[in-house]
């Protein structure tokens, strides 16, 4: 009898429940996936980070297409991923140090384990921003452009600064208003290089002859005035001509140009290259013959590296491929060839600006990055070395602050603070940290102030 029920009883709940280990097989897809893949973190221009994971055996194409739809970016060809091998952000480095993700190499090989972040940026700088179709890919253009002036990278005159500077206040601001922009309104925004008080009024003046322009049209109107600077969208790289003088040669989708001391001296444009060379540091390139002349010309430059004269190959043969031809050139493969086989394996943009026309312009809405402002920036500067300060009760309606641990510091580099340091003290504290009772200030490599109490 018991037998009986205890066998009636198992028929009847083994259909009626059951047990599935969410957590056991999350674990193992999660240990799975970390050892088929890679976390690479990216940083955008707007200076956001996004985290990616792929395949370790997947290549470079994988992890661009995995940042354009994360961005939702339509004219995705101007714009690539580069890293270098220290981490270094681009600009911390000369061009030949840093290196740019190739969409036909496996990402292992090239990035290794990925340690350092990868670096969004604008590859091919267009010619003129009719161009481009999209406002969110201008948008992108102006991140870069504003990034490239504020880094020094872009070398242009005082004058041309504070147009674009009022363009960029135009677009962030909207506007002049006389009610809500005071006399110094532009005093923490950081908007040029070295900026000072007579740069932020005239900027203000051409500010209030930007009225009605939105944001899509001032930034419309920055692209239009950086793209007549000499130095737009080049990098420059380091050389010496035959006369042993330093120079720095730069490639655009116009072609080979010049300069030196920042100032340009020459151009040799795609139409009069024959051939473009390397052989270990030296540089060369054939020049077309002139109806005038018997022979070509073959000019040639002394490189710092081997490294920085195969940088500068592989540049031009970019742009020559992407400004200048409907489509890619097929890669011919030749067993027995000597010298490097790279080619350019994107899209022209030819291809990018056709299919964008017969596709159409997407209407999106996107948020907008505003200027760093320039207290904040002053703020964090100063804030260098960590130390725990005791503020007295006297200089402040709250209870004292009381340092909750060892000070990093000792006694005699505590400092007496006035009301007014204090309270300085006291909003630093609260914009950059959360810790109640004890006041940390990171980064400031000297207190200064009044010993008086």
């Amino acid at each position: 009898m018991v037998r009986m029920i205890e066998s009636v009883s198992k028929r009847a709940f083994s259909g009626s429940s059951g047990t599935y280990n969410v957590h056991a097989l999350e674990l193992a897809a999660a240990r799975e996936r970390k050892l088929k893949g890679l976390n690479v973190t990216v940083r955008f221009l707007d200076d956001t980070e996004h985290v990616f994971h792929i395949e370790k055996r997947a290549k470079g194409v994988v992890l661009l297409e995995q940042v354009y739809q994360h961005l939702e970016l339509v004219e995705k060809d101007y714009f690539g991923l580069q890293y270098s091998d220290d981490g270094c952000s681009p600009n911390n480095r000369s061009p030949e140090w840093m290196r740019w993700l190739d969409p036909s190499k496996s990402i292992k090989k090239q990035l290794g384990n990925c340690q350092y972040s990868l670096y969004f940026r604008v590859k091919f700088y267009v010619s003129d921003p009719s161009k481009l179709q999209e406002e969110y890919t201008r948008y992108q253009f102006y991140l870069q452009l504003r990034r490239d002036i504020l880094e020094g990278k872009l070398h242009l005159s005082p004058s041309t600064a504070i147009l674009l500077a009022s363009y960029t206040v135009q677009s962030e601001l909207g506007d002049y208003q006389p009610e809500e922009h005071g006399p110094n309104y532009l005093s923490n925004l950081q908007l040029v290089p070295g900026q000072t008080e007579d740069m932020e009024n005239k900027i203000s003046e051409l500010h209030k002859l930007h009225k009605g322009q939105l944001p899509a049209d001032a930034e419309f109107n920055f692209l239009d005035h950086a793209k007549r600077i000499d130095m737009y969208g080049v990098e420059l790289h380091k050389a010496k001509d035959n006369a042993n003088k330093e120079i720095q040669l730069g490639v655009t989708h116009i072609g080979l140009v010049v300069f030196q001391n920042n100032i340009k001296i020459n151009v040799f444009s795609w139409s009069k290259i024959m051939k473009i060379s390397f052989k270990r540091k030296q540089f060369f390139i054939q020049l077309r013959r002139e109806p005038s002349e018997n022979y070509d010309t073959l000019l040639g430059f002394n490189m710092e590296t081997y490294r920085s004269s195969k940088t500068l190959w592989k540049a031009c043969v970019e742009h020559h491929t992407f400004f200048r031809l409907h489509s890619p050139r097929v890669r011919r493969k030749f067993p027995l060839s000597l010298g490097s086989k790279f080619t350019y394996s994107g899209r022209t943009e030819f291809q990018t600006v056709s299919e964008v026309r017969q596709r159409g312009i997407l209407e999106r809405k996107f948020v907008r990055s505003p200027s760093k402002h320039l207290k904040e920036k002053k703020d964090m500067e100063a804030l260098d070395e960590f130390i725990i300060i005791n503020v007295p009760a006297s200089t402040s309606n709250a209870k004292s602050v009381e340092a909750e641990r060892e000070p990093v510091l000792t006694s005699s580099d505590y400092v007496s603070w006035t009301s007014n340091q204090t309270k300085v003290l006291i909003d630093l504290y609260k914009k950059y940290t959360t810790k109640v009772g004890t006041l940390q200030i990171r980064n400031l490599k000297k207190v200064v102030g009044s010993h008086s109490s």
